[in-house]
């Protein structure tokens, strides 16, 4: 089944670019509690009705950006659990719809998550620079991973060698640390006298969903 997640809200004429210009057989809309009352989400209820497609919705707070990366996140997460029982889903997101909080939001956890993104409007579709496929999980190398998961609120080069104790060299902590900084998970910061790192917003969401794909979700 293809899937295709759209932004709704401020922007509709940009949601219903996408679903003219994406393949979908059913339709999942990220909206704001408001955006769910309002007259624009009945059309498209009736819409959908009309052309026999099932709609979803995730409920989010439009101003909040780890409320919208975390519900969409756990959709996502439940339709791959879903995938392991047999069931097959072409997901795609498209970003355009609602407000920039909330297209950030979901261009971030396509990135995460390796899923298809597109910015739509009634003149473009522009199909964003996500490796489908390749997760955020992927693209880091278990040196990463460990550094990452052992930063605490601010730590040094020296604080984080003695959590790891012997499993990995200074050497390649520091590597790890510099190639983290260039992906913007962390930052440095100035310390008592030492340079700390700290993680980043969207470097505490990409751990969040890395401890949960390590759980097995």
């Amino acid at each position: 089944m293809k899937i295709l997640i759209t932004t709704f809200g401020p922007n509709q004429e940009n949601t219903f670019a996408a679903m003219r210009a994406l393949p979908y057989e059913k339709l999942v809309l990220v909206l704001s509690e408001d955006a769910l009352a309002s007259p624009a989400y009945h059309k498209m209820e009736e819409i959908e009705k009309i052309s026999k497609v099932p709609i979803e919705t995730i409920v989010v707070d439009e101003f909040d950006l780890k409320d919208c990366f975390r519900e969409i996140v756990e959709y996502v997460l439940k339709l791959e659990l879903e995938k392991k029982k047999k069931q097959k889903y072409q997901i795609s997101i498209n970003i355009s719809g609602g407000s920039k909080i909330m297209g950030d939001a979901a261009l971030l956890a396509a990135f995460q998550l390796g899923i298809k993104a597109y910015y739509c409007d009634k003149d473009h579709v522009i199909n964003l620079p996500v490796i489908t496929g390749v997760s955020m999980r992927n693209r880091l190398t278990d040196s990463q991973v460990m550094v990452l998961k052992e930063i605490g609120m601010r730590d040094t080069v020296d604080d984080i060698a003695r959590k790891l104790g012997p499993s990995l060299t200074e050497d390649t902590i520091r590597k790890s640390l510099r190639n983290l900084r260039k992906m913007g998970v962390i930052r440095t910061v100035p310390g008592d006298g030492k340079i700390e790192v700290e993680l980043t917003e969207p470097g505490i969401l990409i751990l969040e969903t890395i401890n949960r794909f390590d759980r097995g979700h």
